[in-house]
């Protein structure tokens, strides 16, 4: 199992398990950086866990499917998700995460790109 494998298995936990949330926010590198799809990208774990919790208060309920893969320079994840959003509209979307880990073996660089959604 791959560092972004626990990153999605925490990650589909995460929203209602504090435990699993703070284990998701150790994965990253003290400085790390996460460029969400389509949003600025944000830096060290202070910033990256306001991200996180913004994102599980926005959105619950989610089911994620993925398979990794080394890179010359880290990890691959294409994945597929369905989930619901606060507003209780359900949705579905598909992509893939870009990780680079350090020799300590932490995420410290990370970027999120969405292929399809609805």
């Amino acid at each position: 199992m791959t560092i972004l494998d626990k990153y999605f298995e925490l990650s589909d936990r995460a929203n209602g398990d504090e435990q699993a949330f703070n284990e998701l926010v150790e994965l990253f590198a003290e400085q790390a950086e996460v460029r969400p799809a389509g949003a600025r990208k944000v830096v060290g774990k202070d910033a990256i866990a306001n991200l996180y919790r913004q994102f599980f208060q926005t959105y619950s309920g989610m089911q994620r499917v993925w398979t990794t893969r080394k890179t010359e320079n880290g990890l691959e994840a294409i994945w597929a998700i369905a989930g619901k959003r606060d507003s209780g509209e359900l949705f579905a979307m598909q992509g893939r995460h870009i990780a680079e880990v350090d020799p300590q073996g932490k995420i410290y660089a990370l970027e999120v790109h969405v292929s399809k959604a609805n």
